[in-house]
């Protein structure tokens, strides 16, 4: 049977308040298109307004009251939040995967492993490694030697951890990561790419989320870090040496170039690019498509190619439109002062006469 909530018992849980019927019943989230009467709906974007007021959702998430008629309201300060907070409580519960190793796992007689630790079929731990209490190793996930994982850590099916990883703990690592990977090194002579060996390590915090697909590399020395409590989208690309500050945001296709620090709380927006070697001050935001090429010396957003501050490029996009229009008053000025030379030169040699 579906879990099923009165709305002011949700509001309690989120720190909310209700505008029209608490007792209303609500048995789980979903879209504005597809809620139904059962249903809590989420609205905080005006462009969606349309839909808000045409949604047959019993009741709407907002963040701030909203005209929206007499339909029922919950109001929070954080309505994402709110919205994480609730999606747990209705989420199905997925039994965790039972201790123990699988038969068909290859675990290493040199591996520590600690209490309540599951492995999935197909992985493999090898030499050294060192798991801590209740981590969860997905099927065909592997180990490297000397590699360390914090208590309470999750692996998703198919990761790869080169050896000498470290993770911290409470860490998620979605399916296809590939931490200390081989940094792109390579010294160039007379036209041949001679390999610089790859001694490093990758080293991830604790509380961090890992993308599914994305890559962390090792470098020729030192450390690649991964700083507490960032969060890497899927398809996210970390080079060698690079260090993200604690709590950075990096979402789908960002990518890194090598030996770059990121302070803490960056924020890199879809497809975004940072070159080699450059210091990003903590709270950087970086806009969607943007590429970084100079260092940034304290918190505020930027965008653009190369980028800038972002209420400068914001004024050449603002130029930009209008090329075509400043392009045909060029046009027209060029001619008009043709003309007057013409006129001028004319009458010069009238004058002359």
């Amino acid at each position: 049977m579906a879990a099923s909530y009165r709305l002011a018992e949700l509001a309690r849980r989120v720190g909310g308040k209700v505008r029209g019927n608490g007792d209303r019943r609500v048995e789980g989230l979903a879209t504005l298109d597809a809620a139904g009467p059962a249903h809590l709906s989420f609205f905080t974007n005006a462009r969606y307004r349309k839909a808000a007021l045409a949604t047959r959702a019993g009741a709407l998430l907002v963040g701030k009251p909203a005209d929206l008629g007499d339909r029922d309201l919950l109001i929070c300060n954080e309505p994402y939040v709110a919205l994480a907070q609730l999606l747990e409580l209705f989420q199905a519960v997925v039994p965790a995967p039972p201790a123990g190793v699988s038969p068909r796992a290859a675990v290493s007689r040199g591996a520590k492993l600690g209490e309540g630790v599951s492995v999935g079929p197909f992985a493999v731990i090898e030499e050294g490694a060192m798991l801590g209490a209740s981590v969860v190793v997905g099927p065909g996930t592997v180990i490297g030697r000397d590699s360390r994982i914090g208590e309470a850590t999750e692996l998703r099916p198919g990761v790869v951890l080169y050896p000498g990883t470290v993770i911290g703990a409470r860490c998620l690592v979605h399916s296809g990561v590939v931490l200390g990977g081989d940094g792109f090194g390579f010294a160039t002579v007379n036209g041949v790419h001679r390999k610089v060996p790859q001694t490093g390590r990758v080293v991830v915090g604790d509380d961090v989320e890992i993308g599914a697909n994305t890559t962390v590399d090792r470098g020729a020395l030192g450390e690649t870090e991964i700083g507490s409590g960032a969060k890497l989208d899927n398809l996210v690309m970390i080079a060698h040496g690079v260090r993200v500050g604690a709590g950075s945001l990096l979402a789908a296709q960002a990518g890194i170039a090598g030996s770059t620090r990121l302070g803490p709380g960056v924020v890199m927006a879809g497809q975004s690019g940072i070159i080699g070697h450059l210091d990003i001050a903590g709270g950087t935001i970086v806009a969607a498509k943007s590429a970084v090429f100079d260092d940034t010396a304290g918190a505020g957003t930027v965008a653009g190619v190369p980028a800038v501050d972002h209420r400068n490029w914001k004024r050449a996009q603002a130029l930009v439109r209008r090329l075509p229009e400043l392009h045909r008053t060029v046009k027209e000025l060029q001619q008009r002062v043709a003309e007057l030379e013409a006129r001028s030169t004319a009458d010069r040699r009238e004058d002359d006469r």
